[in-house]
């Protein structure tokens, strides 16, 4: 190839990759604000998806994942006192894009989705992306610790999702409140695990308006039937808003004051903290490094409630 040729090559991919990045974040800012073209970009990207999915892969709107090669199904555990239920909520970084997949070693940690069990392995159905998670392995850490007999894994982030489209109003507010209910038709939720805010923080949500939206979260939570603490994860670093992103941030902000108030809250994991450029696979999802702090993080927090 003549370097004229090559070099004209390397450009459209490049201009290729900054338009998708441009698309990506633009999608985000039309999704908090609930404006055009938000649907269309779900539709676009849940249709090229489709289109490009392998033999044995579903998926739904929003990208979440229905199927996925080699699940195993098992009878769904009976609930009891001592058996962990979570509920895990938020954008992608709770979702299937760790750079660490995992399958459940104790055989005691089960994947709830639509009324039957799998065995909790990466990635996870019910939520989007189809690479790994640290569910599976905090679920196994919780049991094998002696502080649960079973875990329970009941999922639904999705990448890219602000706040507002979680609350009442909101485009993945129906799928939570049917998640919810389905589940708790054979589970009470002991634990709502929620790890968003990159997005929030890169189309300028403010510190109230995301307090409050969550307060409205919790109260929609509450009304479907479930009394479980809410733990509020800091995360709001991600590489593409890096230039602009400092620890103290609105949204960071917020998240500190909601995981302190007392009011049916706890705090999560600061990931903002707890990792570093080199424990995220893109500056922004997290790799293999990173995976094993938050497994552990999130371990310490559960493993006494």
């Amino acid at each position: 190839m003549k370097r004229s040729r090559f070099a004209g090559v390397v450009a459209i991919v490049l201009a290729a990759g900054a338009a998708l990045g441009a698309a990506y974040w633009f999608g985000a800012y039309s999704y908090a604000r609930n404006i055009w073209p938000a649907t269309k970009f779900t539709s676009l990207r849940s249709a090229l998806l489709q289109s490009w999915k392998p033999p044995g892969v579903e998926y739904g709107p929003y990208a979440r994942l229905l199927a996925y090669l080699g699940k195993v199904s098992i009878p769904c555990p009976p609930q009891n006192d001592r058996t962990a239920v979570l509920l895990i909520i938020g954008q992608s970084n709770a979702a299937n894009t760790g750079g660490q997949r995992f399958r459940s070693q104790s055989g005691r940690v089960a994947a709830y989705f639509e009324g039957k069990c799998t065995v909790a392995a990466s990635p996870l159905l019910s939520t989007s992306g189809i690479g790994g998670e640290p569910w599976t392995a905090i679920g196994d850490r919780l049991v094998n610790g002696g502080g649960f007999d079973e875990a329970v894994l009941v999922p639904a982030a999705i990448g890219g999702s602000a706040l507002a489209q979680w609350i009442s109003g909101g485009d993945l507010h129906g799928m939570l409140e049917q998640v919810v209910t389905d589940a708790q038709r054979n589970y009470r939720i002991t634990h709502v695990l929620w790890h968003q805010g990159e997005t929030d923080f890169a189309v300028g949500t403010s510190e109230e308006t995301y307090v409050s939206g969550f307060h409205s979260l919790a109260r929609d939570l509450r009304s479907l039937g479930v009394t479980a603490p809410i733990y509020v994860s800091i995360a709001t670093r991600c590489e593409q808003i890096h230039n602009l992103w400092s620890k103290d941030n609105p949204i960071s902000r917020a998240q500190r004051r909601l995981g302190n108030s007392g009011e049916g809250f706890a705090p999560g994991v600061d990931t903002d903290t707890l990792l570093s450029d080199l424990d995220r696979s893109d500056g922004c999802h997290i790799g293999g490094s990173g995976m094993s702090k938050l497994i552990d993080a999130w371990t310490e927090i559960l493993r006494s409630k």
